[in-house]
């Protein structure tokens, strides 16, 4: 069944190939209990909304399966999930630690390890964000409301839809983040009960939220990777102009300024009755 997974995804990006725009590769969830594979629908609308082509990339078995599958698509994105398991960052797990899924994280890593060498963009997003973190040697709070500073904490595990923003984050206006959102504060939502705590060599910190929990990473130009604690596809899948330019920014990095072969015109046979 893997196999006959695997071999589906290279089949869409085959096809997908044709029709000239960015093959944005997503990573999906994956479930030991019931054997599958998945992501949510948000991430699909947002890409095509942005003018990519998404491409569901199911878990990577090992290296040289993710270095196949990154070298046919144009772009990266680290979907949210579990968290992170703790053993990839030198700690051991704390009582609030949730649940974890040791073979994703081994998949997404080496799809992230991947995408930099053959320098693909990535966008990473919430857990995805924590990964790519730990993945370049940085630490993550395993448990804010337990671990983070003496401080007041905004509320980061939501209890209303994703589709309402819950908090702000202060942007760094020296950053990309800021050259695509053209804002200094912006109106985010919040699933999550980890967080980026030191941060990695070459990444810098480029948006916090008001209690200084850190929203966004970034690692560029050493790094083609942006990273956000929040769910921006929420919004991009809803046609949210503001949110939908995070993942063009993605697809113009993965090379979106392809020509874009047009739909040729069908003449269709009127029925007879």
């Amino acid at each position: 069944m893997k196999r006959t997974i695997w071999s589906i995804a290279l089949l869409i990006i085959s096809i997908g190939a044709m029709a000239q725009k960015p093959l944005i590769g997503i990573s999906t969830g994956y479930s030991a209990s019931d054997n599958t594979a998945s992501v949510r629908f948000t991430y699909v609308d947002a890409v095509v909304n942005a003018g990519g082509i998404p491409v569901l990339i199911p878990l990577a078995k090992d290296s040289l399966a993710a270095a196949e599958v990154m070298n046919k698509v144009d772009a990266l994105i680290l979907s949210g999930g579990e968290d992170v398991h703790p053993f990839f960052y030198g700690e051991e797990p704390v009582g609030a630690l949730g649940g974890v899924n040791y073979e994703r994280d081994l998949s997404d890593r080496w799809l992230l390890q991947t995408a930099v060498k053959l320098n693909k963009p990535v966008l990473s997003i919430c857990r995805g964000e924590q990964l790519t973190n730990v993945t370049f040697g940085g630490t993550l709070y395993q448990d804010i409301p337990s671990q983070f500073p003496n401080r007041p904490v905004v509320q980061h595990g939501q209890r209303s839809s994703g589709t309402i923003p819950i908090h702000h984050v202060n942007v760094d206006k020296n950053s990309h983040l800021y050259e695509i959102m053209q804002q200094e504060q912006l109106a985010v939502n919040s699933s999550h009960h980890q967080a980026v705590k030191d941060v990695a060599p070459d990444f810098k910190v480029v948006a916090t939220a008001p209690d200084g929990v850190i929203e966004a990473i970034e690692g560029f130009p050493k790094y083609n990777i942006l990273g956000v604690q929040w769910h921006p596809e929420y919004f991009a899948q809803q046609g949210d102009k503001q949110w939908i330019k995070l993942f063009e920014d993605l697809v113009k990095r993965a090379g979106g300024n392809k020509p874009v072969i047009k739909e040729p015109n069908m003449n269709h046979t009127k029925i007879r009755k």
